[in-house]
């Protein structure tokens, strides 16, 4: 038994997390913590679009206080954790963000380093760093966790952690203020798969809470509030009241080999308990020469966890586009219909299509108790009307780090964002955002963002 002068978890991350921002990360970690800020921004532009994003993004306007730091869509300013709430909020919306086994460490933290970075002007490599070690600290959390899933959203109540974490780190809080951010979010860690279930916009609203009360958990430490030390292992922590862990795989080399590195990029704008079925059905279907009139059954064998989130009814009428992510049944309505599955195909009018009704009626979902798996494996059969059986199985998560997409596919992906921001120019602020990321470390002050597409006031200048 560990003595009562070992340091807890959380004090033991404040350490870590100060000492490894102090003395710098690998470049391996920083080029992944690069190419999963890439991804949020991209997929963010997409989300701000949306009207339920646009309306809360009126609803924090008009809320109003200090113009700290910015919302990525446009021209405000406002409070750092609700620019941390509005950033992530706008990249979880079309669930197309990253994602690193069951949860999405990243919409969260890089939305929360990046909105009080702005606030206390902080480097670029300040914000680079945070990123990469609250992503990584919520990869381990998530790693850890062990046991039945009981409904937890998992990556909003880790992904606070992480953004307290990235928060204190580029205000730079001293290592026993950061372990009391990490405990202050104890008391705020939340969300619920009861919103996936139902279909309903509160599923993408919870990163942005997570988001926010992470960036309030690191101003709180900072004005001096306190928290439980135990918050991890304590008798009332994390750990005994949400799901048991494993402390040594959250601590293993933290700082020295990094989890996030296998971190995959979404393929598909809808949850990613339907990609390995969607990708089955897309195997199938891809060489061509099956008519749609030919189909006579499309079946998908998933698992006990996929059904319980996507295996639901297709059932549109009150959230069309919720449904369309969280109805694998539509999914696959949709590839067998248009052969493709992207952002267009979950606008309303694409769900509430009357040529996909007749498609879901030939779809039918078989649940293999057998198969624990979250993501993957998935298998899909095919039968032709002339008695004919088709059938693929895609043992692992498309974009996944045993499947990650190629660049032509990534190319797709961010160029189909960016043109919902601004149709008429998608390639070239693709190609910005990508020129200022790799000068991002060369920043003095996060705010220069804009101009380091070119010649701006960075130390590269």
């Amino acid at each position: 038994m560990a003595a009562h002068t070992d340091p807890t978890l959380s004090q033991w991350l404040g350490d870590r997390l100060a000492a490894a921002a102090r003395t710098g990360l690998p470049a391996d970690a920083l080029e992944s913590a690069r190419r999963l800020i890439l991804d949020t921004r991209m997929v963010a532009w997409a989300g701000a679009a949306q009207p339920d994003v646009i309306a809360v993004r009126e609803l924090t306007l008009r809320n109003g206080g200090a113009a700290q730091s910015s919302i990525w869509s446009g021209p405000w300013k406002v409070p750092a954790a609700e620019a941390a709430f509005v950033n992530a909020l706008c990249a979880s919306a079309l669930d197309y963000d990253s994602l690193h086994a069951n949860v999405h460490p990243d919409a969260i933290v890089a939305a929360s380093a990046w909105a009080v970075g702005e606030s206390v002007h902080a480097t670029g490599r300040e914000v680079l760093q945070a990123c990469a070690l609250g992503s990584e600290l919520v990869c381990r959390l998530a790693d850890a966790a062990s046991g039945p899933q009981k409904g937890w959203t998992i990556g909003a109540v880790l992904g606070t952690f992480g953004a307290a974490g990235a928060a204190a780190l580029v205000m730079r809080l001293p290592p026993e203020q950061i372990a009391h951010a990490l405990g202050l979010c104890l008391s705020m860690a939340a969300g619920s798969q009861q919103s996936n279930v139902e279909q309903v916009l509160a599923k993408r609203l919870q990163p942005a809470l997570a988001a926010r009360a992470g960036v309030q958990a690191a101003l709180l430490a900072q004005a001096g509030m306190t928290a439980p030390a135990q918050a991890f292992e304590g008798r009332f922590g994390l750990w005994n009241l949400y799901f048991p862990s494993d402390r040594e795989r959250v601590s293993d080399q933290f700082g020295v080999r990094f989890s996030l590195r296998e971190t995959g990029l979404k393929k598909y704008p809808v949850c990613a308990c339907s990609h390995a079925a969607l990708d089955a059905l897309h195997a199938i279907l891809r060489p061509g020469g099956i008519q749609l009139d030919d189909i006579a059954r499309i079946e998908a064998q998933i698992s006990p966890f996929m059904d319980r989130l996507v295996g639901g009814a297709f059932s549109p009428a009150s959230n069309p586009q919720v449904t369309g992510q969280f109805s694998l049944r539509y999914g696959l309505a949709s590839i067998t219909l248009r052969g493709r599955l992207g952002l267009s195909e979950i606008a309303p009018a694409a769900v509430l299509d009357p040529g996909i009704a007749g498609i879901v009626d030939r779809i039918h979902l078989a649940v293999d108790t057998r198969h624990t798996g979250e993501l993957a494996p998935a298998t899909v059969r095919l039968t032709l009307r002339s008695g004919q059986a088709i059938e693929h199985t895609v043992t692992t998560m498309p974009g996944g780090p045993a499947a990650p997409m190629s660049a032509a596919e990534l190319e797709r992906k961010y160029l189909e964002c960016a043109a919902v921001h601004a149709a008429e120019n998608a390639p070239a602020l693709v190609a910005a955002e990508i020129a200022r990321l790799a000068r991002m470390d060369r920043l003095d002050d996060i705010n220069h963002w804009t101009a380091a597409g070119n010649t701006g006031p960075d130390r590269g200048a």
